[in-house]
């Protein structure tokens, strides 16, 4: 499982209209900022490669609207997000 999350800065007044287009790809989750335009994304995957989640922080920087994707923050981990759960409750 790898989990990052981001600040994904767009051009000024675009912050929705990125937002939208962020939640087209697979695994990304947007949180807030839309309104700021600085948008608070994680992005999460099962696989065990860090792969599919750096392509997709890759295709982040190409979304129109898009001026620069900062990483804040990446969990890489062999258990699956069900037994994260289990073990928080």
């Amino acid at each position: 499982m790898n989990i990052c999350s981001l600040i994904v800065h767009t051009k000024p007044t675009q912050g929705a209209e990125v937002c939208q287009r962020l939640l087209g790809f697979q695994g990304v989750e947007v949180h807030g900022g839309t309104e700021e335009d600085k948008l608070i994304v994680t992005i999460e995957d099962e696989g065990e490669s860090m792969s599919p989640v750096s392509d997709t922080m890759n295709a982040l920087r190409d979304v129109k609207g898009v001026v620069n994707t900062v990483l804040i923050y990446h969990y890489g981990g062999e258990e699956s997000m069900e037994e994260m759960n289990r073990e928080i409750n």
